[in-house]
C-alpha cells in the first residue's frame, strides 16, 4: 500500500519479522494485519505493547471483518485504532496523522515531565513545589531535606509559612506581587528543625505539573554572604574611621593631579578646609618650581608604586614644608586613581639632624672619653674600640679590634662576662661588674665593666663601658685591712674594759660598803668633818660603780653578749617609776617634769629593765642641761607597729654639727661643755644600742638656746592601745 511522501512505509512478510523490525526501528506507527503468517497480529499487537519500549507506539489493526468480538479483543491487546479493509486511503492517511500528532505531544510531555523531575530530584539548590495561596509544601528535593532538617513526609506534611519568618502583612504582599508577575524573588529567614534560624534567598515561579499550577521555589542559604556584607560594612566603617583617624594626610587622585578626595589630616596638613581642598590640584600644594615638573614626578610615582619618596609642600599660609609620599595605583568606579600618603616629616627632619648632631657627639666622646668603649658581638668578638682600650691593654687599637675579649680576660672572670654576655643577648638587662684582665705585657689589673644592649650595624650588640679600677680596688683592699684591724681592735678594747670594770668592782663594791658602814656609825661615833668625808666617798664611790656598770653594758652591747629579756609591760606605769627616781634632782632645780601618757593604755613588748635605763638616761640627761626654772615632758603615743616616746626639754640645745657626734661613747660635744657639766659620754651610747637591740630607732632635734627632744620606738604589744 503506498502513501504520501509524508511518511515511509516499511513491510514485513510474518508476525516474527514485524516484531524484530519494531524492536530494532522503533517505528513513528505500526499498520497490523490480523492475518500473519507464524503470530497472528492480536499476539503481535499484545507484545507489542508489553514491551515498555515500544508499548507507546500507536498500533491500527488493519482487518477485512470486525466482528464486535474482535474489537474487543483488539482494544484489550492494545490496539489504539482499527480499520476494515477496504481501506480509504483519506481516512487512513487522518487516522495515521491524528495517533501521530498525539504520540508525539505525549513524547513531548513526558520529555518535560522527565526533565522537571531530573532537575527537582538532581538539583543541588535547595527546591520546594509549593501550592500558592495556602503555602502547603507539595514536594521537596533530597537537599531540601538535608537543609531544613525534616524528612520528604515531614516536610510535605508542612506549610510554607510553618519555615518562612515573616509577618502576615508582609506575606500577603509578597503573595500579590508573586501572582502579579508569575514570579518572585526575595530574602527572607527560614526557620530549621533544629530551631536554628538561616538567612535565604528565594527564587520562584508558576510550573503547571499535571494541569496544576504550582510555584516552583529555589532557597538559596545567604547566612554567611549576609554575614560577609555585615562584615564588609562593618570593615567598611572602620576603614573610613581609620582613614579619618589616621595621623597620615590621604588623598585620592587622578593622574592628572586632581583631588577627588582627602582626609581630615590632610585638611589640617595644608590648612585647607574640605571643600577648598576639593577644588584644588596637587600643583597647588607644591612649590612654583617643583609645579613645572609635576606630571612627569605623577607618573614616576604610578610607576615607582609603594616607594616612599620625600618631596618639598607648600600650605594655604605659603609655607614650605618636608614630606614623606608613597603612592598606589588602585581601580575606582573602573578608573585608574591614584592613593597618596602624606606624613608630615619636619620633626623627623628635626630629628635627624639632631641625631647626626648626636652621633657627632658621641663619635667625639667614644674617641676622646678617658674610659675604654668597647663594642662586642654576642660571642666575645671586639668590634670595635676606642684608643683608651687600646692604652688599658697595651697593645695597638688595630690589634685589639677583631680579636675576642675572652683573650684578656683571666679565666674566672672569662666565666663571669659569659654569665653577663647572655643575660643582655636574652634581654635580662644591662650589668656593671668588675673583672680581672692581663695586658699584653703581662701585667693584671682591675676593670669596672658596664654592659648593655644595643643595635649595631642592624645587628645586636653588646656595649661595654670600661674603666681601670686598679687603683681603687688596692685602696678597697687596704681600708678592708684597716676595718678589720680596727674591728679587732674595738673587740680588744671591749673585752678589756669587761675584765678591769669586773676587777675593779669587787674592790669598788667593798669601799662603798665600809664607808657607809662607818656613816651609820658601826666602828663609833664620827665627827662632823669625819662624816663629810666619809660622805664623799660613799657619793664618790657609787658614780664610779654606776660609770664601770655603764663601760660594761656598753662591752657587752658591742661584743654581741647582752641578752634582752622582753616581756610585756606598760609604758606609762614605767615612765612614772624613772620619773619618780628623778623628782630630787629635778626640785633642786627647780624644773618641771610632766608626763602625758594619751589616752590609751600602751604596752610594749621589750626588756624592762633597759627600758627604765633608757628613760633614766635621758631624762638624767635632760635634767643635766636644762637650766633652773626649765621644764622636760615626756609623750608617749602609739604609731603603727611601734610605740614612740618623746623626751622633750628647754635646755642648752645642741648645735647641728654636733648633732651626729652625741650617740658615740665616751664622747662630750666640746671641752667647755664637759667643764660645765659632768658625765663620762656613755648614756647616750647606751640609749642608741639598746633601742637599736629592740629593733627599734632614736632620732634627736636640737636647737641652741631652745632645748632638745629625744624621740625612741620600740615594737607594741598586740593588745597595745585595743
Amino acid at each position: 500500500m503506498q502513501l504520501e511522501d509524508d511518511y515511509l512505509p516499511i513491510p514485513a512478510n510474518s508476525g516474527k519479522e514485524a516484531l524484530d523490525l519494531v524492536k530494532n526501528l522503533n517505528p513513528d506507527l505500526i499498520l497490523l494485519d490480523l492475518m500473519l503468517p507464524g503470530v497472528d497480529g492480536f499476539e503481535v499487537c499484545r507484545r507489542i505493547k508489553s514491551d515498555p519500549v515500544s508499548r507507546f507506539i500507536p498500533v491500527i489493526i488493519i482487518s477485512g471483518f470486525f466482528e464486535k468480538s474482535n474489537k474487543i479483543k483488539a482494544v484489550e491487546y492494545g490496539a489504539d485504532d482499527f480499520i476494515s479493509k477496504p481501506i480509504d486511503r483519506f481516512e487512513l492517511k487522518t487516522r495515521i496523522k491524528s495517533l501521530i500528532r498525539i504520540k508525539k505531544n505525549y513524547e513531548a510531555l513526558q520529555e518535560s515531565e522527565n526533565r522537571y523531575k531530573h532537575f527537582f530530584n538532581n538539583s543541588p539548590a535547595v527546591t520546594l513545589l509549593v501550592e500558592p495561596g495556602r503555602g502547603l509544601i507539595v514536594d521537596a528535593n533530597d537537599p531540601a531535606c538535608s537543609y531544613y532538617g525534616y524528612t520528604r513526609e515531614e516536610l510535605t506534611a508542612k506549610s510554607i509559612f510553618d519555615i518562612h519568618l515573616m509577618s502576615g502583612e508582609k506575606v500577603e504582599d509578597l503573595q500579590q506581587l508573586i501572582f502579579l508577575e508569575r514570579k518572585g524573588h526575595f530574602h527572607s529567614s527560614h526557620k530549621l528543625a533544629s530551631g536554628e534560624i538561616r538567612d535565604v534567598e528565594v527564587y520562584t515561579n508558576f510550573i503547571n505539573v499535571k494541569d496544576k499550577e504550582l510555584l516552583f521555589t529555589n532557597v538559596y542559604d545567604i547566612t554567611a554572604s549576609k554575614q560577609t556584607e555585615k562584615d564588609l560594612l562593618e570593615s567598611e566603617e572602620k576603614f573610613k574611621n581609620l582613614v579619618e583617624m589616621a595621623i597620615d594626610g590621604i588623598f585620592v587622585e587622578t593622574d592628572r593631579g586632581e583631588i577627588l578626595d582627602c582626609n581630615s589630616s590632610a585638611c589640617r596638613m595644608f590648612g585647607y578646609t574640605k571643600e577648598e581642598m576639593l577644588g584644588l590640584t596637587i600643583a597647588d600644594l607644591v612649590p612654583d618650581e617643583f609645579a613645572k615638573t609635576l606630571p612627569e614626578r605623577i607618573t614616576a610615582e604610578e610607576t615607582t608604586g609603594d616607594v616612599a619618596i620625600e618631596r618639598v609642600n607648600k600650605k594655604k599660609d605659603g609655607t614650605l614644608f618636608p614630606t614623606e609620599i608613597s603612592t598606589r595605583l588602585f581601580k575606582l568606579a573602573g578608573e585608574e586613581r591614584l592613593i597618596a600618603y602624606v606624613r608630615d616629616i619636619t620633626e623627623h627632619k628635626k630629628s635627624e639632624e639632631a641625631l647626626k648632631a648626636s652621633e657627632e657627639k658621641f663619635r667625639a666622646l667614644f674617641e676622646h672619653t678617658p674610659d675604654g668603649i668597647l663594642i662586642l658581638d654576642f660571642e666575645g668578638n671586639i668590634l670595635s674600640a676606642n684608643a683608651a682600650v687600646g692604652k688599658m691593654v697595651d697593645a695597638p687599637l688595630n690589634e685589639v679590634i677583631g680579636s675576642n675579649i675572652y683573650k684578656f680576660l683571666i679565666p674566672e672572670s672569662g666565666a663571669t662576662a659569659l654569665e653577663d654576655q647572655i643575660n643582655v643577648y636574652n634581654g635580662r638587662g644591662g650589668y656593671l661588674r668588675t673583672y680581672k684582665i692581663r695586658s699584653s705585657n703581662g701585667e693584671t689589673l682591675w676593670i669596672e665593666g658596664l654592659g648593655t644592649r644595643i643595635m649595631y650595624r642592624n645587628m645586636p650588640a653588646n656595649i661595654v663601658v670600661v674603666r681601670d679600677v686598679t687603683v681603687r680596688k688596692q685602696a678597697e683592699k687596704t681600708l678592708i685591712d684597716a676595718k678589720m684591724a680596727a674591728e679587732e681592735a674595738n673587740r680588744t678594747k671591749s673585752e678589756f674594759l669587761a675584765n678591769m670594770s669586773h676587777e675593779l668592782r669587787t674592790p669598788l663594791n667593798s669601799i662603798i660598803g665600809f664607808s657607809d658602814l662607818i656613816a651609820e656609825g658601826t666602828a663609833g661615833p664620827l665627827t662632823e668633818k669625819q662624816s663629810r668625808y666619809i660622805g664623799f666617798i660613799s657619793v664618790s664611790g657609787k658614780n664610779l660603780l654606776r660609770i664601770i656598770n655603764d663601760i660594761l653594758d656598753l662591752s657587752k652591747a658591742e661584743s654581741g653578749k647582752m641578752e634582752l629579756e622582753r616581756e610585756e609591760f606598760c609604758v606609762g606605769k614605767s615612765v612614772d617609776k624613772v620619773i619618780s627616781t628623778m623628782l630630787p634632782q629635778t626640785k633642786e632645780k627647780n624644773i618641771i617634769l610632766s608626763h602625758k601618757p594619751g589616752t590609751q593604755a600602751l604596752t610594749v613588748y621589750a626588756d624592762l629593765s633597759k627600758f627604765e635605763q633608757i628613760m633614766y638616761n635621758l631624762l638624767s640627761n635632760a635634767t643635766k642641761f636644762t637650766p633652773e626654772g626649765g621644764s622636760i615632758d615626756v609623750f608617749s603615743k602609739r604609731d603603727g607597729e611601734m610605740i614612740r616616746v618623746v623626751v622633750k626639754d628647754t635646755g642648752i640645745g645642741i648645735s647641728e654639727e654636733d648633732l651626729d657626734k652625741i650617740f658615740n661613747p665616751f664622747i662630750q660635744i666640746d671641752s667647755s661643755m664637759k667643764r660645765s657639766f659632768e658625765g663620762t659620754g656613755l648614756g647616750l651610747a647606751l640609749v642608741k644600742k639598746f633601742v637599736e637591740m629592740h629593733g627599734g630607732k632614736i632620732r634627736v632635734e636640737s636647737k641652741l638656746g631652745e632645748g632638745t627632744a629625744f624621740t625612741f620606738e620600740l615594737p607594741a604589744s598586740p593588745s597595745s592601745g585595743m
